[in-house]
Order: C-alpha cells, then sequence, then structure tokens
C-alpha cells in the first residue's frame, strides 16, 4: 500500500511535527498559510496580473535571455519612466516581502524603485520624489510604501531605503551604488505591528527591513526602517524606471517573487 500524502498541509501541522526549528521558515513555503507569487519570466507570453505603464517607451515585455528575463525600457525623454505593478493583495500586517532581481543599462542619469506602494502602475509614476541627503529630507508621492532608490537627481548617486506611513517621511542613504548592467536582488520585508494594547487594529506602521544581495546571491547589505506603511494598508509590488536626462533606459528583471501569510494570527 502506498503511504499517504499530507492531508492538511498547514503551519500548524508544521508546527506540530517539528516546532519553531530552523527550517521551518522555509517548509512554511509549502503550506496553504502562505501565498506566493513566483515569477521567472519564463515562455513566450506575460502574466496577465501585471499592470504596467511607460511614458511612450516599452512597458513591461518578456525578453530573450538565460532563465527567464524580462525588460521595461523608459522613452529618450527626461523623467520618462516605465513601471509595473501586480494588484492591491499585500499587507504589513501578514508580514509580506518582496524580492526582485534587476539590472539596468547605465547608472548615469536614471532612477530606479523596488518596493512596495499603495498605488497600482498608472496611477503614480513612482513612490519616493527625492532621496534626500538625510532623513528629514525625503519627499513621496505615495502615501505609504517601501522602497530601494536609486536617483541620480537626489542629493548623491546611491542606493537609498525610503519608508513612509503617510505622516513620517523616513529614508536612509547606504552609500552603495549599483553597477551598470550587472544584477543585484533587492528585497523589502515588512513586520505589521499593533496598537499598544490591542489584539486585533493593525494600525500602527510596519517595520521596514531592506536586504541587498549581489549578483551571485550573497548578502551584501541589509537596513532597517522602524516607521514603514501602516500595518493594514493595501499595498502592491512595484519596480520602476525613470530617466533623467532624456536618453532611454532600460531594467531588465531576472525574477519577482513576492509571500505573505495567509491570516495575521
Amino acid at each position: 500500500m502506498a503511504n499517504p500524502v499530507q492531508h492538511v498541509p498547514s503551519r500548524q501541522n508544521l508546527r506540530n511535527t517539528m516546532g519553531l526549528a530552523r527550517e521551518f521558515g522555509f517548509l512554511e513555503f509549502n503550506t496553504i498559510d502562505q501565498v506566493v507569487w513566483d515569477d521567472d519570466f519564463l515562455g513566450d507570453t506575460l502574466d496577465a496580473g501585471y499592470q504596467a505603464t511607460a511614458a511612450s517607451g516599452t512597458t513591461l515585455a518578456i525578453a530573450a535571455g538565460a532563465n527567464g528575463v524580462a525588460t521595461q525600457i523608459t522613452q529618450a525623454a527626461t523623467d520618462a519612466h516605465a513601471n509595473f505593478t501586480l494588484g492591491l493583495d499585500w499587507q504589513a500586517q501578514l508580514m509580506c516581502v518582496m524580492a526582485a532581481r534587476v539590472k539596468i543599462d547605465a547608472i548615469t542619469d536614471s532612477k530606479m524603485e523596488i518596493g512596495f506602494t499603495d498605488v497600482v502602475s498608472g496611477t503614480d509614476a513612482a513612490a519616493v520624489n527625492a532621496c534626500g541627503a538625510v532623513a528629514g529630507t525625503y519627499t513621496f508621492t505615495a502615501g505609504d510604501c517601501a522602497v530601494w532608490a536609486f536617483d541620480t537627481s537626489s542629493a548623491n548617486d546611491y542606493w537609498h531605503v525610503a519608508a513612509t506611513d503617510g505622516s513620517t517621511a523616513t529614508g536612509e542613504n547606504t552609500s552603495l551604488a549599483p553597477v551598470a548592467d550587472t544584477y543585484e536582488t533587492l528585497v523589502v520585508a515588512l513586520e505589521g505591528t499593533r496598537t499598544a494594547g490591542s489584539t486585533d487594529a493593525w494600525t500602527s506602521p510596519s517595520v521596514a527591513h531592506f536586504y541587498r544581495l549581489d549578483k551571485n546571491g550573497y548578502q551584501v547589505d541589509k537596513r532597517k526602517i522602524t516607521i514603514g506603511p501602516n500595518s493594514n494598508v493595501l499595498l502592491t509590488p512595484h519596480i520602476n524606471v525613470t530617466s533623467r536626462n532624456g536618453t532611454a533606459n532600460t531594467m531588465t528583471i531576472d525574477f519577482v517573487k513576492v509571500w505573505q501569510r495567509r491570516t495575521a494570527d
């Protein structure tokens, strides 16, 4: 007789079987309590769930490349953008995480954003308006967001981590720059928090964690912002590229992966 399969692959049964061992976080991906979007852009057809726009450039499209890739290309015009999102299906209270492996053809006179924001593509071209020299000088077009941001029109030409809960604008200069035509993986992980003394409100700002991996997938940087998007706000994964000098920029995306818990408790 064949061995029976797992009838209820839940987090509860996983924990009952192994406790909170170090492998729990990885095995949790295989349970029905985890929501996962994972796209390696294989094949020749883009998933219809993406919402993509471009200012007369090329929106997100499948391109030829090892392991499957997609590209988005700006128009050859100053401040022309190309960006894409999914839907507003993600929340910090569900501990949502986004990871994307990307590269850009040139890092001169360009802008990039990777992370979570509160509006879908076509509504707002970018989440961050300007990356300042210090935390108090960041400005946002999004109400709630947490992103990696690189902008040669801002105070310096480095990756910044930036987040807002709609009232507090926070950011940090990492003093690390992307390398032209070189992949890196950027991760944004949100941990929702509750108002003190509450058991179900989830109205407090989340804690935003940022990780950067090199072209080979080795972690080279991590950061934390304690005031991220409000924990109960609906968010979408967001990837943006913008030209800052009228030269078209091409961003190549190797993969996008997004995940969160199905319930908050």
